[in-house]
């Protein structure tokens, strides 16, 4: 429809010039005020269509522009999500919002373009049929003029192409060292380090700088190459026909028309180029954007079998095994493996043999089934800005009830404004709270404590068949951390549950513990695996 509605407003155009052309010679020379009126009528309706389509296509230039941007962008979130916490081994924050930012923006600038240039084509094209009733000499001016000049237009069109790719890859490194900077900036701080990453964010600025200057000046020559070479063709034509007519070859009213078929053909000529070099400037951004893409996991399995229901969770590197219904704690001796683990018991591990439900390897299903049965809850996850209860209730299905249960467990009730005195009760809260409390960015206005306890409230709203936790309560006091263990251990009781930490008061409540020593493990209570001097050692330094 874009490309219709921009031909329409072009192709109106292109017979103005016609129109006025008969009106000279029709009604001016001929003296024939009828059809004068005729042909001033026929140029006002031209000119009608031409505003009416005009404003349409401009209209649906925007809304496929708009659109274009919001899927791409949709499209990097679902890759984000897809891939989750192994996107960062594959691609950095500065990447991402350059992605985001820049690449976004060229894609939907060529595709707010691509109607426009096609219809530019199709205009050119009927241009030259009109230029064909006057002379077929016009016709070989312009049908020869116009590729030419594009070949000459082409070295700098590799060029800006080149020269935009190393900008891009400039723009991504610099982004990258500033969210690095600013993400460890208390370290940098703290070891004297923040005048060194200063100085490479600055050396890094300047090396975008100049890339974007040497981008621009190709842009420059490309624009003054855009604006020249169409008048330099508009002119040797002029002169032709200008021979033409005072030969007596075409009429004063012919030649009206051209000079307005030429001024007419300035602007699909115009906007091939700039849909050109929009086109340029997307191979750059798709490049970078395909590259992201290409991380992407694979298809899900067309013919997966169902989930195993009820059956342990086992991983066979370290041997440890999650059996059903029970929480397990899980220790490591030197705590070395400890994420590797985490990975595969929860379907994240992309190397190595991957842990099994039941006889069947976490892998043999898709990255949806597994996330729906398994829910990691890593150290490092993070809260978002936005009310506590959006923040909670993620899927919008949870009562307050739930929400305040969950938080209640987490020894959180007070962070949504329950009286602080009731922390210790046993009673879940039933009014008193607040759950449109609004969290900063990242969290960053609650402690460390207040973050680590509302993640674990959000985990246990997600209910999943199997909960991982990494070291829930390490953030907390130990007052705190005996609550949380001992109201986890009831809220989970019957559902399948791990643990992974060396606190003694979340091992004291699990039913069972694997401890990690070298390359075995050994499974019992807490109460038994204390009798052994390296486990003891393990949780109690």
């Amino acid at each position: 429809m874009s490309t219709l509605v921009s031909f329409a407003f072009l192709g109106c155009q292109q017979f103005v010039p016609y129109v006025v052309g008969r009106a000279v010679d029709d009604g001016l020379v001929a003296g024939d005020r009828t059809a004068l009126y005729w042909w001033s009528a026929a140029l006002m309706a031209c000119i009608g269509i031409a505003t009416v389509t005009g404003v349409a296509s401009f209209f649906y230039m925007m809304y496929t522009a708009m659109d274009t941007d919001f899927r791409v962008q949709r499209r990097l979130v679902d890759t984000v999500v897809a891939v989750g916490s192994r996107l960062r081994s594959r691609a950095d924050a500065g990447e991402l919002v350059a992605i985001s930012a820049a690449d976004a923006h060229a894609l939907s600038s060529v595709s707010m373009m691509f109607g426009r240039l096609a219809s530019a084509l199709l205009a050119f094209v009927l241009a030259l049929t009109i230029l064909a009733t006057l002379s077929w000499w016009f016709v070989l001016a312009a049908g020869v003029g116009v590729p030419a000049m594009f070949m000459l237009l082409r070295p700098l069109f590799l060029r800006l192409e080149a020269r935009g790719r190393e900008f891009r890859n400039r723009i991504g490194e610099q982004t990258g060292i500033g969210t690095d900077a600013v993400a460890g900036l208390r370290v940098l701080r703290g070891i004297g380090g923040e005048a060194h990453f200063t100085a490479r964010y600055k050396t890094a600025s300047q090396a975008s700088r100049r890339a974007g200057v040497r981008v621009r000046r190709t842009a420059a020559g490309l624009e003054f190459a855009r604006l020249a070479l169409p008048g330099t063709l508009l002119v040797l034509v002029l002169w032709m026909g200008a021979e033409m007519t005072l030969n007596g070859t075409i009429t004063a009213g012919e030649f009206v028309a051209l000079f307005g078929y030429l001024v007419a053909l300035t602007r699909p000529l115009g906007y091939t180029i700039q849909g050109v070099d929009a086109l340029t400037r997307a191979i750059v951004a798709s490049g970078r954007f395909q590259k992201l893409q290409d991380e992407h996991p694979e298809p899900e399995p067309a013919d997966e079998q169902p989930w195993p229901a009820g059956e342990p969770l086992h991983d066979p590197a370290s041997g440890t095994t999650i059996e059903p219904g029970l929480t397990t704690g899980i220790v490591t001796g030197d705590g070395k493996g400890a994420t590797e683990l985490l990975d595969r018991l929860s379907g994240y591990a992309e190397t190595g043999e991957p842990a099994r439900i039941g006889s069947i390897p976490l892998d043999a299903f898709g990255t949806a089934t597994v996330r729906r049965h398994v829910h990691l809850l890593e150290a490092r996850a993070q809260l978002f800005s936005g009310p506590l209860r959006d923040q909670l209730d993620v899927d919008g299905e949870r009562t307050d009830a739930d929400i305040m249960r969950a938080l209640h467990t987490a020894s959180a009730v007070d962070i949504v404004g329950v009286d602080p005195s009731l922390i210790e009760s046993e009673e879940v809260p039933s009014a008193g709270y607040d759950l449109d409390t609004v969290a900063g960015e990242r969290g960053r206005n609650f402690s460390g404590g207040e973050r680590q306890r509302l993640i674990l409230a959000r985990a246990l709203l997600a209910d999943p068949e199997i909960l991982v936790l990494d070291d829930p309560a390490s953030a907390c006091d130990a007052q705190t951390e005996a609550r949380i263990a001992a109201r986890l251990a009831r809220h989970r009781r019957g559902r399948t549950t791990a643990i992974l930490t060396n606190s003694p008061q979340l091992l004291a409540v699990c039913d069972r513990v694997q401890f990690l020593a070298g390359n075995e493990a050994v499974a019992g209570t807490h109460a038994e695996l204390l009798h052994q001097a390296e486990y003891r050692e393990a949780v109690t330094r």
